[in-house]
């Protein structure tokens, strides 16, 4: 791009990087989903623990309602791992430049995005991940900004993008506010 861009900031991905990124793409997409999930491994783990059955019938559903409970983010991670062993190692390091109008993502290609593409745009504490859709993220670590702060970059995504910047949260935590942002967050897809 013939303009200089505002802020840069990049990801070398590791196969830490890439279970973060997977996972954060999985909770912020498949929320009713893990919900279910989370809500049927109860139920069978309360069955388990509350009706007269026989010991061995007893244990089984008990050993799946935990596992369901526990392993929310198990497809993430099946993903990650198929993505880190069909690289055989060989992560990328992408870039991405933020100029007025787009962003450019550079690394084992480049494209440009204009900001209006995105969907969702959500942040931990370590990374900035925005989304373009389930399967298609640009990933930014905090600590490589360029140009500003990590909070400027954000502030100047939101008012490009119009969206606001989330954290995921555990169920455990969520609220009424949460759950109606989650339907309305399915409406839209």
């Amino acid at each position: 791009m013939a303009d200089r861009a505002k802020f840069t900031g990049s990801i070398q991905h590791t196969e830490d990087t890439l279970q973060r990124l997977f996972k954060t793409e999985y909770r912020t997409y498949h929320q009713p989903r893990i919900l279910a999930q989370l809500a049927v491994g109860f139920v069978m783990a309360a069955l388990a623990l509350t009706v007269e059955m026989d010991r061995i019938l007893q244990a089984v559903l008990l050993l799946i309602g935990c596992l369901l409970m526990i392993g929310r983010d198990f497809p993430a991670s099946v993903r990650a791992d198929k993505a880190v062993d069909d690289r055989r190692g060989n992560l990328p390091k992408n870039v991405c430049s933020f100029y007025g109008s787009s962003l450019e993502l550079s690394g084992e290609g480049s494209m440009r995005l204009e900001y209006g593409r995105f969907q969702r745009l959500v942040e931990d504490d370590e990374y900035l991940y925005l989304f373009l859709g389930s399967r298609s993220v640009c990933m930014v670590d905090k600590a490589t900004v360029k140009g500003g702060s990590a909070e400027e970059l954000k502030a100047f995504v939101a008012e490009r993008t119009g969206l606001a910047w989330r954290r995921n949260r555990s169920f455990f935590t969520m609220n009424l506010a949460d759950l109606r942002q989650m339907i309305r967050d399915r409406r839209v897809r």
